[in-house]
């Protein structure tokens, strides 16, 4: 489902109209957000993106399914990162030990990952805002509504248009769940890169209780989350992807920002757009998808009142402290063969 070069996967006009479509719900999330003015600021409009993801190239039916079966996960995801964001250590047991069980979903499905790492990045956004543990059940309850926006849009496109695969989510989850039993041993290199990714997100959040980045330090580990992959080549190709894209996304949504101003409509169609396009960037191109991706995070922190001009050198030094740690994990941890059972 994700590009292995630097070229479009697949064309981009379909891929764009249902990205727009998709980020409808993320544009409705944000204004949400900014009428709740809550603690847990952005969770309805992150939740609503989070979902975006999940199953995006399948059928209106089967991403409804998919959808409502992944909506409370993030929100329940959302609230153990505002129960475990201090101190540092607990942030980082529970970073390890959540992404590691979520990455050995890569031996089930591309599809099933994608919904894994989207439940990876509730918690680490959530743990990255520093909420309070009682403020869990507002992150969690916020966070599954926008997933939920996701779904209901999901089952009125399945009301117009009746597309369907075949679908049987109790055969799936047997199906999924043998699997992972067959892929849990070191022999597996699933295996191996669930336990190397979940452990270098962790280095991840315990980087940013050690280097002061104010509230932008969840931009290591998000770096760490979207360019490690099992395979090393893989990896260095999303570094550079990852390097390129950062840097163009910061100038763009920083030029963006000082275009829209502080005016909640305009936000919500920027944002809107931001989500569009990061939706069908992920499956075609990734170098675009982290440049889409990287505008929407900066828009989005700029519609809740930070400015998107100041802190540009900590998102960066986010990310680059982030791409260190991917390619030092490869490099230390790499893959080898073992000998196989007697």
């Amino acid at each position: 489902m994700v590009p292995s070069t630097w070229q479009f996967n697949r064309p981009l006009p379909p891929a764009l109209r249902r990205g727009l479509f998709a980020a409808l719900p993320v544009g409705v999330g944000l204004l949400l957000d900014l009428a709740l003015d809550v603690p847990a600021a952005g969770a309805v409009s992150t939740g609503a993106l989070l979902a975006g993801f999940v199953a995006f190239d399948a059928p209106a039916r089967t991403r409804l399914v998919w959808q409502g079966l992944t909506a409370p996960v993030i929100g329940a995801a959302a609230a153990l990162g505002a129960m475990t964001s201090e101190p540092a250590l607990l942030a980082v047991v529970a970073m390890t030990l959540f992404a590691s069980v979520a990455g050995i979903t890569v031996a089930v499905s591309p599809r099933l990952s994608i919904a894994a790492m989207t439940c990876v990045l509730a918690l680490l956004i959530a743990q990255g805002l520093s909420l309070d543990a009682h403020e869990a059940p507002e992150a969690l309850l916020l966070g599954a509504v926008g997933a939920m926006l996701q779904a209901v849009l999901s089952g009125a496109a399945w009301l117009r248009d009746r597309d369907a695969e075949p679908l049987d989510p109790v055969a799936g989850f047997r199906t999924a769940v043998r699997v992972i039993r067959a892929n849990l041993n070191i022999r597996s290199r699933s295996f191996r890169h669930a336990l190397r990714w979940g452990t270098a997100l962790g280095i991840g959040v315990a980087a940013y209780h050690v280097v002061d980045l104010g509230e932008h330090g969840f931009w290591i580990p998000l770096t760490v989350l979207f360019v490690l992959k099992p395979e090393a080549d893989d990896t260095f190709e999303r570094i550079a992807m990852r390097a390129a894209g950062t840097v163009a996304g910061l100038a763009l949504a920083t030029a963006l920002a000082a275009i829209v101003g502080e005016h909640p409509l305009p936000d919500a169609v920027v944002l809107t757009i931001a989500a569009g396009f990061s939706f069908a960037f992920l499956a075609i191109e990734y170098a675009l998808f982290t440049t889409a991706i990287t505008a929407y995070v900066v828009l989005l922190a700029h519609a809740l009142g930070q400015s998107a001009w100041q802190a540009a050198d900590e998102r960066a030094l986010g990310t680059l402290l982030g791409i260190a740690i991917a390619g030092l994990a490869v490099v230390v941890w790499r893959n080898r063969e073992y000998p196989a059972f007697a």
